[in-house]
């Protein structure tokens, strides 16, 4: 079997037009996901309370369900529940005018919190609590022991896993085709299907997202190289 050539290359170019839309996916995601995941971490170290069971429970529910049944259930399910109760109670919101771009945003961003609120657990479980005891013996409020102390030596030690969940989430963006969004891989499956040249279409998706990957963990290792200057990972 040969390639077909020229589709590759006519392609590969109207391919490169999803990268940008990857990027902001992964980009809005990552921002959400890093906040809460940190903040659901902090929860879940501090406290053995109600909402702290509750985000257990969630980040259980997340972390143990494929992806692609979570878009069916948020994507498809939802708004064919929500819509004719809308519809009853008057509201006059119409559920099907959500963009798909939103429904990424908030599909991956519930997948990826969980992921990002271990990966926190784990960094905040290796520093020493004393230090956000020290930190109110000399005036300061737990937000600003958190934000000053705590908080980048957390993003230091997570900086390995980081960059797996970072790689990861990249690779996760090419469902958001299956919420209409066309990205890297709605845009070449796309062509492929219009053509029939499935396996060059493949080709070029893997030849992006490799290309994309690689060049976050070598923007990583330097980092992380930097940071080894003053403060051993």
């Amino acid at each position: 079997m040969s390639l077909n050539t020229e589709f590759i290359y006519n392609t590969f170019f109207l391919v490169l037009k999803g990268v940008p839309v990857t990027f902001k996916i992964v980009g809005v995601v990552l921002l959400i996901s890093l906040l809460f995941g940190f903040l659901f971490a902090v929860i879940r170290t501090n406290s053995n309370g109600i909402i702290s069971k509750i985000l257990g429970v969630y980040v259980s529910f997340a972390r143990g369900t494929p992806v692609m049944v979570q878009i069916y259930l948020i994507y498809t399910a939802l708004p064919t529940v929500l819509a004719p109760y809308f519809k009853e109670k008057g509201i006059g919101f119409d559920v099907y005018s959500i963009k798909g771009m939103t429904y990424a945003y908030f599909i991956f961003s519930f997948g990826m919190i969980p992921v990002m609120s271990e990966m926190f657990r784990g960094a905040l479980g290796a520093i020493d609590k004393g230090q956000l005891e020290a930190a109110k013996a000399i005036g300061l409020s737990v937000l600003q022991g958190y934000r000053r102390i705590i908080l980048p030596q957390a993003i230091v030690n997570s900086l390995p896993v980081l960059c797996t969940n970072i790689t990861g989430l990249v690779k996760l963006s090419s469902l958001a085709f299956a919420v209409s969004v066309f990205e890297i891989m709605g845009i070449a499956k796309t062509e492929g299907a219009k053509f029939t040249c499935y396996v060059e279409a493949y080709l070029i998706i893997a030849v992006l997202y490799v290309a994309i990957n690689l060049g976050i963990e070598v923007i990583f290792k330097v980092i992380e190289k930097r940071i080894r200057l003053y403060h051993p990972l």
